[in-house]
């Protein structure tokens, strides 16, 4: 407790002998090193914020805060009012107990419509309800879908007729509100349209029309239409060169290295569709079809007359053939490979080498097992070496992949602002403890940190052996080195020291001693 209360004292008087300038840095560096440590704690212990429900009618948002304030929960409103932010730990649970209460809901209804029995109902009204049911729970469902903020659903279910020829079949219509940064893929659209159309009775999928919220026409409802199919016909292809041309480009790379070849292929396929029938006779084997026998006989002569007839089906095949649609008639590969390039002995730029025939056939060899060339089909394959612009001049053994990896650089961009923060606090801590020790360093009695000149740096001065107690209180005790190397000191500096010695004497003048 002593030491405490002698350490204490001691930074006391160390204190008192700074001059103003002095004291005014040194509490405007404390008071930064403070507050920056105060704002880094805050900012390091707040919760990060998470959308609860977004796109709300000012009721439904007035609702959910009045439940959140029941709650204690802190929530934000953002985007106009419209969409309210809770702790992130908490986003779940809250979302579950609202929505369990009906809170802030999208105003969808599904079959919790008929929950409450009304009594009364017509055979309208409840074809009404059921069909403003049916169209919710499909809402629901899309809506659950990942890529899609929200939907519409729309049905038109015609009455049954016991006509055929009067008959309609029932449609849909689905408006879609999309993500912007996560659009969805053809493959979801035809997996809407086949859900709306296997939850109404009758309805199909080729009758469901998927639109998005800039009503772009999302569905391909034109399966007899030549532009459709055309449509169609160029996705394939592409589909089928992208699949193609990445099994060589992957195998190559795994060679090469990435950037140091480029596959390119088209393919030519064959939408025909031919449907022939062909019947095939066999005469060798006949089959008796018909047979018929008459007998008559003459009373005159009392004889017996006989005829017959058979009649034979010559045995026939009957074949249908359809013709393969999509399927390759041709490819056309290119591929074009870098050279090498090894570093001179000496030193310098890599110089370009280029490969040699014999690994120009081997990589050509590769592609085509890889993509399964077929030169009686009439396929073709051209392999060519060329220095790549740009992207080559990497000496081997070097993959050129001296840039982060992309998940770091994601890392560091989203935890920038306390990188800097760190950074700002380690600046501050550091200038502090440099004016810490150059304010304070004047009051040590050690050599390396004496600053010529004033007072407290020459208090071992020759001809003191004594210090005076009154002024220097709190200074530790002299000993032989330090007072050796004041005398080394006073012998390379005299005229320093003689300027303090005259400080020394004027200075109970000053303070009015």
């Amino acid at each position: 407790m002593d030491g405490f209360r002698q350490a204490w004292f001691g930074i006391g008087k160390r204190f008192a002998a700074l001059s103003v300038n002095q004291r005014l840095v040194l509490g405007m560096v404390a008071a930064g090193v403070i507050i920056s440590a105060t704002v880094f704690s805050l900012w390091l212990s707040r919760e990060e914020m998470a959308v609860l429900f977004s796109d709300l009618t000012p009721e439904d948002a007035n609702e959910a805060l009045q439940e959140l304030n029941k709650r204690d929960v802190s929530a934000e409103l953002t985007n106009g009012g419209t969409t309210i932010l809770v702790p992130a730990s908490a986003v779940h649970r809250l979302r579950v107990e609202l929505a369990a209460k009906g809170i802030a809901s999208s105003g969808v209804v599904g079959f919790e419509i008929f929950d409450q029995s009304h009594y009364g109902m017509t055979e309208q009204d409840y074809e009404v309800k059921r069909l403003r049911a049916l169209q919710g729970e499909l809402t629901k469902t899309i809506e659950s879908l990942q890529g899609v903020e929200a939907a519409r659903v729309h049905l038109v279910l015609p009455k049954s007729s016991i006509f055929r020829s009067l008959a309609t079949e029932p449609t849909a219509s689905v408006v879609l509100t999309l993500n912007q940064r996560r659009p969805v893929s053809p493959a979801q659209v035809a997996g809407i349209q086949n859900l709306v159309a296997g939850s109404v009775e009758g309805l199909l999928a080729g009758n469901v029309t998927v639109l998005d919220q800039n009503g772009r026409m999302l569905s391909e409802n034109y399966a007899d239409d030549d532009f459709g199919a055309t449509d169609r016909q160029l996705e394939l292809k592409k589909e089928v060169e992208a699949y193609l041309a990445d099994k060589a480009q992957t195998m190559l790379a795994s060679v090469f290295g990435e950037k140091r070849t480029h596959v390119r292929v088209d393919a030519t396929l064959n939408f025909e569709k031919i449907e022939s029938q062909r019947t095939i006779f066999d005469p060798e084997n006949q089959v008796v079809r018909s047979e018929e026998r008459n007998e008559s006989s003459d009373p005159a002569t009392g004889g017996t007359t006989e005829s017959s007839m058979t009649n034979y089906e010559i045995n026939q095949t009957v074949e249908k053939i359809v013709g393969e649609t999509g399927g390759i008639k041709n490819l056309s590969v290119a591929v074009s490979v870098d050279g090498t390039y090894a570093t001179p002995k000496d030193g310098g730029e890599p110089v370009y080498q280029p490969l040699g025939q014999e690994q120009l056939d081997q990589i050509q060899r590769m592609v085509q097992s890889a993509i399964g060339i077929d030169v009686e089909r009439g396929d073709q394959i051209e392999v060519v070496n060329i220095q790549f612009q740009g992207e080559g001049a990497v000496p081997d053994g070097d993959g050129g992949g001296g840039g982060l990896p992309g998940g770091w650089v994601q890392l560091v961009m989203q935890n920038l602002g306390r990188i800097l923060l760190v950074a700002l606090l380690v600046v501050l801590v550091v200038t502090f403890r440099r004016s810490l020790q150059g304010t304070l360093g004047d009051l040590s009695g050690h050599r390396g940190g004496a600053k010529p000149g004033r007072p407290a740096a020459a208090g071992g001065a020759p001809g003191q052996p004594a210090a005076e107690p009154e002024r220097f209180e709190g200074l530790p005790p002299l000993t032989d080195q330090m007072i050796e190397d004041v005398r080394e000191y006073a012998a390379e500096n005299p005229a320093r020291v003689a300027d303090v010695v005259q400080s020394w004497l004027y200075e109970p003048e000053r303070s009015g001693r």
